[in-house]
């Protein structure tokens, strides 16, 4: 789950294989703004072809939180 995660991200930002982990957190990624978070879910919500709630993206703090709510969810 976590490899398809990263396909989103590297699509979204241009940045080839980054190294994210499940404790690696949303708001310390340089490449996300604002707008680079919402990049991020339109990217995730196609990738996974489900809609993120805004109640739940706001819970989400760690890619360990987007992983745990997709494979719930998906």
């Amino acid at each position: 789950m976590i490899k398809r995660v990263e396909k989103v991200f590297t699509e979204v930002t241009g940045v080839e294989n980054p190294e994210l982990t499940l404790k690696t957190k949303l708001d310390k990624l340089p490449e996300f703004s604002s707008f680079g978070i919402i990049q991020l879910i339109c990217g995730l919500e196609d990738e996974f072809d489900i809609e993120l709630p805004n109640s739940v993206v706001k819970k989400f703090k760690t890619v360990g939180d987007v992983v745990k709510y997709l494979e719930e969810n998906t």
